[in-house]
């Protein structure tokens, strides 16, 4: 594929799409979003935590104590990702550990991608099953959710008597922090999970959503982790992930998370991914799960093995769609889920107005757009990065909501 023949001016095609975004959310559709929703305790990590978290004396189970051995080197290697810790009874351990969290709020690809859908004044659908008092007070006040006469607002929601599943605590580390023999380069995170995946799989969402979805848009998200259950789960999933096309959906999108192995995801796709379209991940998940070769290669190889009509690739400097569609409608969706990631990245948590923010830089030399054959393009933008972000919680999920609702809008 051949280079631009000369810089592309960001800062102006950005600050055009600024003046876009009422026209994107007007024209939306619905949106639907499922099946990985929880709660995230946030703790933003001070030098003085980082080096109790690295030099204090662990108790707890076995499982506890290896854990925290594993975050240690994570820590050490510069590794971000989320570290599974089978010890539902580790909250508090953890708490002595990093500190008390900063506030608790939600979390999961869904139900994060509905709080930036939420910000927007839209309405989207998620799935929610566990409706513990913590889960409905952590989903933002927007979201719906499907009651015994249809959607509902999840305010109205009854809580039930829904066990209290333990947070995923976010320790969050800003570049320069220093603690034990650790000095964080990037500003990053991990997330450590305590108890073992639960997907929400409300009877009524998997029942009706279809009738919900038509001119619209599907999230499907969290299929990852889920060990033996995955047998058992998946095909009860994908009949209604194939529903929702059978309803006239425009779009169902599968995003990716931190999956074990490639054999994981592979049985995934095999029995979701004939009904979905477009499949998206980060650069990481890219280069660790599919396999090798250039980022637009080895997207194009995924796209064709699996006939999708799109593979969205995001990273922190550029975003690359790998379609059979049209260059300008990707490019629009690469966008907006880079304006709403930077919007959300300059504040700590979705922002229903997005800016441009003035501290954003823009990078040459990522991935090229261009041709690949077989039907398949690379469209390729450059993504308004902030070197010192507020959060950095949830930037991937907020990409997918405005890649998604240009999708849900038509151009």
């Amino acid at each position: 594929m051949a280079p631009h023949s000369s810089p592309r001016d960001w800062r102006s095609f950005y600050s055009a799409l600024v003046e876009q975004q009422a026209t994107l959310i007007e024209r939306a559709g619905p949106l639907v979003a499922g099946f990985s929703a929880t709660t995230d305790a946030v703790h933003r990590l001070s030098s003085a935590d980082l080096q109790r978290l690295m030099l204090g004396t662990v108790g707890g189970s076995e499982a506890f104590r290896n854990g925290i051995a594993t975050l240690r080197e994570w820590l050490r290697a510069g590794r971000d990702g989320e570290l599974f810790i089978d010890d539902e009874s580790g909250e508090e351990l953890l708490e002595q550990l990093a500190g008390p969290p900063a506030l608790l709020q939600c979390g999961g690809t869904s139900i994060q991608a509905c709080w930036s859908w939420s910000a927007l004044g839209l309405q989207p659908l998620l799935s929610l099953q566990n409706r513990s008092a913590r889960q409905l007070d952590a989903t933002p006040p927007g979201v719906q959710v499907l009651g015994p006469s249809g959607p509902e607002p999840v305010r109205r929601a009854e809580a039930g008597d829904d066990a209290v599943v333990p947070s995923n605590h976010v320790l969050e580390f800003s570049r320069g922090t220093r603690g034990g023999d650790v000095t964080i380069e990037r500003s990053s995170r991990i997330t450590v999970v305590l108890t073992r995946k639960r997907l929400q799989m409300d009877e009524r969402f998997l029942r009706d959503s279809p009738a919900h979805v038509r001119g619209g848009v599907a999230l499907v998200s969290g299929l990852n982790g889920l060990g033996r259950a995955r047998e058992v789960v998946l095909p009860i999933l994908a009949e209604t992930v194939a529903r929702w096309r059978e309803a006239g959906a425009r779009l169902v999108h599968l995003e990716l998370a931190e999956y074990s192995h490639g054999q994981e995801l592979a049985r995934v796709m095999e029995i979701v991914g004939p009904h979905v379209q477009s499949v998206g991940m980060n650069g990481d998940e890219l280069s660790r799960l599919v396999g090798p070769g250039t980022p637009a290669e080895a997207a194009h190889d995924f796209a064709q093995a699996h006939d999708l009509r799109r593979v969205v690739v995001h990273s922190d400097r550029w975003a690359m769609s790998v379609h059979r569609g049209d260059p300008r409608s990707e490019e629009r969706a690469l966008a907006a889920g880079s304006l709403a990631a930077a919007n959300r990245a300059e504040s700590g948590q979705p922002r229903g107005v997005w800016t441009l923010p003035a501290a954003a830089s823009f990078a040459e030399g990522g991935p090229r757009s261009g041709s690949l054959g077989s039907g398949y393009h690379a469209t390729v933008v450059s993504t308004p990065y902030l070197s010192a972000p507020h959060s950095t919680i949830g930037l991937g999920d907020t990409f997918v909501s405005g890649d998604l609702l240009a999708q849900a809008s038509p151009a």
